[in-house]
């Protein structure tokens, strides 16, 4: 029997849209991601809104939101306040910042240098990656977001990262790496991610690029990530880093809770480096041995703070020089920082050189570290 118009035309229709591909609705972006994983309002139309209107996922924004108060007023203004007073008096504007042994402590590093357009920060820890939150069901989510607050806890209360914790914390959940954290601390910041990609200085190295702004009409600002074995030896196998940073000479450096490994004789290329390609260098007493410092300047150091000795772990690293230049007087320091992070017991040491180091590059493949 053959079929009527009407019933010809429904099959055709039924058969198109059957082989229609479904279209696919706009995932949520890196900045969203940021401002989910921190406990902030995501944008309006974004599909993590529905998200934020759970309880669990608001018992997770209140959580965050007292621990960043807390820090924000122990510690992130009172280190804006005194980047404003004694740092940028002292250094000007720095078109990058070397921070090594880092982490993803990046929220430090924003802190006391709020404008560099590069910021460059090494360590041990994976990279990591974000698995989008709307692909995730509930309890995956929970999860992710319970050891995203675990990994950030100790900075946020104490301003420094306990390595041996992050590489066991930093693997858990399908948020993985320092990548959601240094992006939670860009949203806690008050920055806007405006791009993630992969990045590698080369000799097989891996890294990420983020890019943000402070605020809509601020200029774009970079962190790059890399994961990178600092010794001597790892250096020496994979050279490729140092050749790159040098490409953003002269630099200002950042070092806290580095573990004392500068002091070490087997990390004598990271130091050299440092104190060849620095302009200033902003450290407690865990970075560089002040002795270093004589013979490699001229520097002009200024001592915040007190010095108050190390941790029992760290007591071989114990500097005599240095608490005898913290008797001869240092300038108050307001805030709590380092392994010594009680008020009262921490200390900052800003050494400024009075000539700027060569800027030029090193030639393709070039190892001089």
């Amino acid at each position: 029997m053959k079929a009527s118009r009407p019933a010809l035309l429904a099959g055709l229709f039924l058969a198109a849209a059957a082989s229609a591909q479904v279209p696919t609705l706009p995932g949520s972006t890196p900045n969203d991601e940021a401002r989910f994983l921190s406990g902030l309002r995501v944008a309006a139309g974004s599909p993590l809104e529905a998200w934020q209107r759970t309880p669990e996922y608001l018992d997770h924004a209140r959580a965050y939101a007292t621990t960043w108060r807390k820090f924000d007023n122990r510690y992130f203004g009172k280190m804006r306040a005194f980047a404003a007073r004694e740092l940028a008096p002292r250094i000007g504007s720095p078109q990058a910042l070397y921070y090594l042994f880092s982490g993803p402590d990046f929220i430090n590093a924003y802190a006391l240098f709020p404008d560099v357009p590069v910021y460059i920060l090494v360590g041990l820890e994976s990279v990591g990656s974000i698995v989008p939150p709307e692909q995730l069901d509930a309890a995956r989510l929970q999860a992710g977001l319970a050891n995203l607050r675990q990994s950030t806890s100790v900075t946020l209360q104490f301003g420094f990262f306990i390595t041996k914790d992050m590489k066991v914390d930093l693997e858990h959940t399908d948020f993985k790496g320092v990548l959601p954290i240094i992006e939670s601390f860009i949203a806690l910041g008050g920055g806007e991610i405006l791009g993630v990609e992969p990045f590698s200085p080369g000799g097989g190295l891996p890294g990420v690029l983020i890019h943000f702004r402070k605020h809509p009409t601020a200029p774009e600002q970079s962190v790059y990530y890399i994961r990178a074995d600092l010794s001597d030896d790892g250096m020496k196998s994979r050279p490729a880093l140092f050749a790159w940073m040098s490409r953003f000479s002269p630099a200002v450096s950042y070092l806290k809770a580095a573990s004392y490994l500068l002091h070490e004789p087997y990390f004598s290329r990271a130091r050299s480096f440092l104190l060849d390609r620095s302009v200033a260098i902003l450290q407690d007493d865990s970075g560089l041995p002040l002795r270093t410092f004589v013979g490699t300047g001229p520097w002009q150091i200024t001592f915040f703070g007190r010095y108050a000795g190390t941790l029992d772990l760290f007591k071989k690293y114990v500097q005599p020089d240095l608490a005898q230049a913290y008797q001869n007087g240092a300038q108050p320091l307001d805030f709590g920082t380092g392994y010594k992070w009680r008020l009262g017991e921490s200390n900052l040491m800003l050494a400024v050189r009075q000539a700027a180091p060569p800027r030029a590059e090193p030639a393709a493949g070039a190892a001089p570290y």
